[in-house]
């Protein structure tokens, strides 16, 4: 486990679950082509970044009874030079074909947001800045849990969750009233 998933809200099994039933509603045709042996799948880097969303990965697969061993700690700055491994997922090969899309689709969208946080947070350090960045609440709808955890492994802020995490009023309540 990761030193940032304890900060995970407890919906989020239940999230990945969803996510991996709008991938399969019915029945996977593939999954049942390649059947039941058991498989290792390793997952490379292919672009230089930082590793975010490992309790999301390891979720996915876990639902699908495999296993994920990793080579790579969250939030480590990866190369793509030399084939560096990242991860291995044990598993019946159909649960690890059922898993894979939902699974980097995941990582690479929470690794990209925490890379580009953690330029912002360079940056902020290299300029003396010592106020506090923080993340918007404008994400991506069923992705807000991954997107601002991206952040957080980057090394901003979060800032409020959803409407319920704090008082914030604008300009439009302003208005509105």
């Amino acid at each position: 486990m990761t030193h940032h998933a304890h900060l995970l809200a407890t919906n989020y099994k239940a999230l990945i679950a969803e996510y991996l039933k709008e991938d399969v509603p019915s029945f996977d045709y593939g999954g049942y082509v390649v059947g039941e042996e058991e498989q290792v799948a390793i997952l490379y880097c292919k672009a230089e970044g930082v590793l975010a969303g490992v309790p999301f990965f390891d979720e996915v697969f876990r639902q699908l009874d495999c296993r994920v061993e990793w080579t790579s700690t969250e939030s480590d700055w990866l190369k793509p030079e030399d084939k560096q491994e990242i991860a291995r997922v044990y598993g019946k090969a159909r649960n690890i074909l059922l898993g894979e899309r939902t699974a980097l689709n995941i990582i690479s969208r929470c690794s990209g947001i925490a890379l580009v946080a953690k330029r912002i947070h360079e940056l902020q350090k290299q300029k003396g800045f010592n106020g506090v960045i923080a993340a918007t609440r404008k994400t991506t709808p069923g992705f807000r849990l991954v997107e601002k955890y991206g952040v957080l492994v980057g090394g901003l802020d979060t800032h409020r969750m959803d409407l319920s995490s704090m008082v914030m009023l604008k300009d439009n309540h302003i208005w509105s009233s």
